[in-house]
């Protein structure tokens, strides 16, 4: 079975849906230029009924090059049980978050070509996730552009650091991203939406019942 984590969650509904239907993470967006981005306010919301309601999932802040202050004010507010980092921070960067929250931090990387894989080892031993999501050359946004990459680069990559793998996917397409890719943890977003920002818990509830009954090839040495 696949793993999966459900990104661009905007409400303690969606959190309960992703929760019931099996979704290890539940991730929430940090960066004013997305649709699926919350206040902080509205972490500190979900994050306090979700704990009132033992809610199994567990909360991941994905934010862009956020600088110290707004990281604070993130976990402060969303108390996640990881990081994602989905800018350009470097591995420095991501040694000095660890350091600084003591949870673990993921890192989102682009993918399009063996470069970009061979790229993805400078966070190998720093990282404790990454995830690969796809480099479309027209997309405005980090990630949740619904576009898929050439999922077989994947295999290439011999990395200790367990990984995600993004970009582009639905239901349509599980059983073919995972026989080519072997990823054991799907990250999903527009593949579960009716609308940009808004979660479709039937399509949320389908997408995690049908990664679960998946068998990734033994490709990769993931976590």
């Amino acid at each position: 079975m696949a793993d999966c984590k459900i990104c661009g969650l905007a409400s303690l509904a969606d959190l309960q849906c992703a929760d019931q239907a099996g979704a290890r993470w539940g991730g929430f967006v940090f960066y004013p230029a997305s649709p699926r981005h919350i206040s902080l306010e509205t972490a500190k919301h979900i994050a306090d009924d979700a704990d009132h309601a033992s809610l199994n999932i567990q909360r991941v802040g994905l934010v862009v090059d956020a600088n110290d202050d707004a990281l604070d004010a993130m976990v402060t507010s969303l108390r996640p049980a990881m990081i994602q980092c989905h800018g350009n921070e470097t591995p420095d960067r991501i040694s000095a978050m660890k350091s600084r929250y003591h949870i673990p931090v993921m890192k989102a990387l682009r993918i399009a070509n063996m470069v970009d894989i061979e790229n993805a080892l400078r966070y190998d031993g720093v990282a404790d996730w990454m995830l690969f999501d796809s480099a479309p050359q027209d997309a405005v946004l980090p990630g949740g552009t619904g576009h898929a990459f050439d999922w077989s680069l994947t295999r290439a990559y011999d990395g200790r650091t367990p990984w995600m793998l993004a970009g582009g996917l639905h239901i349509g397409n599980i059983t073919d991203a995972i026989a080519t890719s072997g990823a054991k943890h799907l990250d999903v977003s527009s593949g579960v939406e009716s609308q940009p920002g808004v979660k479709d818990h039937a399509a949320i509830a389908a997408f995690v019942l049908a990664a679960s009954k998946q068998d990734a090839p033994d490709l990769h040495k993931q976590g």
